[in-house]
């Protein structure tokens, strides 16, 4: 069943408005306007997207558009002996290869799979004996490699009518309607609403049921969320078990929206949520701990003109809009991890029709200063040199180092710092970003050497062995006050108080690689570089 395209759209709208998390990319259509009907990533450089029609003309479109550099420039292309259809759903594997579901509106070309093998140039039909009932009609398609793919259609005879293939669709074998649950009336699927993950497969319904298949398609089950009957379904998981599901609706149905499942899709519970659900698309964020995104228009907006994308990072529960892009008619989305997505909308013209997730998906949090250094104690003249250890994803920072040289920076590391001045000094560090910002500081910090204090040289203090595996010895001519052991982060990792000429060290909880060892002895330091083994 074709998905309608909500046919709300901007062209006035500033691209700049876009410039600090999206990038407007022109996909080359020249006829306006067409909608996005999905989104199909290979990889972070290579991309195809399948167009529709915008109009609300119910038009064939056989527009797509494909990128080989990360969407800097997208080809436009049609496909071809495809006259009179319109496109369900694109799925590619590499720039050369891909398949598109195709259904008819209108001539005598037979609906089902095209094939290209040669970057869309040319497209082939394939396997002319699917989809020819006449209540057939191919919603989705999807290929996991070369070989290896499924082709979803609504019912006939009962059942949803399903071909997978294992030879890249040269030929295709119907799965067989006793591995699937009968349908209910009327019951269909919808255009490029598939959900697939490994081996699993989902799919939502017109009637409020979700049908999932844990075998790449050979065998379903179906579930009714409680509430959702009658309704049109879209699913989106993150493993193999966890998933939500998303309920089309309208302004006058915006309770009960999003349900979640533990159990791979067999049972589903209402989700209780704060912000706003967008009701075009749901998708998850690969890799993300558990990050949803929805695209398109807010059932909850009377005036039906909010529209854009939000997100979740906590499963569901809330939902944060994005202010650079509301307001835009949009119509999915599609992501290849948190930093690479695309979001899907409609053309004016060539210049336009996608954008381009730039930055990174996190949640909003204010971050935390922390920071340290193994120089904590040095002679006049010497340098510390810090490591900066905020959390919280800090956009800037302003470090301060009151008697140091330079006694400021705004780098996220600081250069190494001059104390040409005996004494103590503070050192303080403000991170901040658009949730807010936070000050640590360290008083009394940096200790610079006066008379009396200096560097050591190297033969005043030994260390054996070196490479270490377990336990190392160090022993110096003077009476040992305390030992500090840093990684090559610059993290203290041991620090033991004694009063010695020799000591021993346990590192056996340390893993390989070079440490600094920094000696505090009666008369000055030294720092010595260790090796574990």
């Amino acid at each position: 069943m074709k998905k309608a395209l909500l046919i709300i759209f901007s062209i006035a709208l500033s691209i700049s408005s876009f410039a600090q998390t999206w990038v407007s990319q022109g996909l080359g259509w020249t006829a306006t306007p067409l909608g996005i009907m999905n989104i199909s990533i290979v990889n972070s450089q290579v991309v195809w997207v399948a167009g529709s029609d915008g109009s609300g003309g119910n038009l064939p479109i056989q527009n797509f558009s494909k990128t080989i550099n990360g969407g800097t420039t997208w080809t436009p292309g049609t496909i071809t002996g495809a006259t009179g259809l319109s496109i369900s759903m694109i799925s590619a594997v590499d720039e050369n290869t891909a398949w598109v579901a195709m259904f008819k509106v209108s001539g005598s070309n037979p609906q089902g799979v095209y094939k290209t093998t040669n970057g869309g140039a040319t497209w082939v039909h394939q396997a002319s004996a699917l989809y020819t009932n006449a209540s057939s009609f191919p919603d989705c398609i999807y290929f996991w490699d070369l070989n290896n793919g499924i082709v979803m259609g609504d019912p006939i005879n009962g059942k949803f009518e399903i071909y997978t293939t294992t030879d890249g669709g040269t030929t295709w074998t119907a799965v067989p309607g006793a591995q699937m649950p009968d349908i209910l009336t009327g019951e269909a699927g919808w255009t490029s609403d598939f959900c697939v993950l490994g081996n699993n497969v989902w799919f939502g319904t017109n009637k409020g049921r979700v049908f999932a298949s844990t075998d790449q398609g050979h065998n379903w089950i179906a579930a009714a969320p409680t509430g959702f009957s009658g309704k049109n379904l879209y699913p989106a998981f993150k493993d193999n078990l966890n998933g939500l599901v998303l309920k089309y609706y309208s302004a006058a149905d915006t309770s009960n929206l999003l349900q979640s499942s533990s159990d791979g899709g067999a049972t589903y519970s209402p989700l209780t949520y704060q912000g706003s659900v967008l009701t075009g698309d749901l998708k998850y964020v690969p890799g993300s701990t558990n990050t949803y995104v929805t695209t398109g228009w807010d059932g909850t907006d009377q005036g039906d003109t909010r529209m854009g994308v939000t997100y979740s990072f906590d499963g569901g529960a809330t939902w944060i809009t994005d202010a650079d892009i509301n307001t835009v008619g949009l119509t999915c989305s599609s992501w290849l991890n948190d930093s690479t997505g695309w979001v899907g909308g409609f053309n004016s013209g060539t210049s336009d029709g996608i954008f381009k997730y730039n930055s990174v998906l996190l949640p909003p949090e204010a971050p935390v200063a922390n920071f340290m250094t193994p120089d904590t104690l040095i002679v006049v003249g010497g340098t510390a040199t810090f490591t900066n250890l905020s959390t919280g994803y800090p956009t800037t920072y302003l470090w301060a180092f009151p008697g140091g040289s330079p006694p400021s920076s705004t780098l996220q590391t600081p250069p190494p710092i001059t104390y040409n001045n005996p004494g103590s000094h503070d050192v303080s560090l403000m991170v901040t970003n658009n949730n807010g910002s936070n000050t640590m500081t360290k008083s009394n910090y940096i200790h610079v050497g006066g008379v009396g204090f200096k560097e050591l040289s190297a033969n005043a203090v030994s260390v054996f062995p070196n490479p270490v595996k377990d336990v190392m010895t160090v022993q110096a001519i003077n009476n040992i006050k305390e030992i500090y052991i840093y990684n090559a982060t610059g993290q203290l990792v041991i620090n033991q108080t004694v009063n010695a000429k020799t000591i021993t060290v346990n590192t056996s909880g340390l893993t390989t690689g070079i440490y600094t060892l920094k000696a505090i002895l009666d008369n000055g330091t030294i720092n010595k570089k260790v090796v574990i083994q």
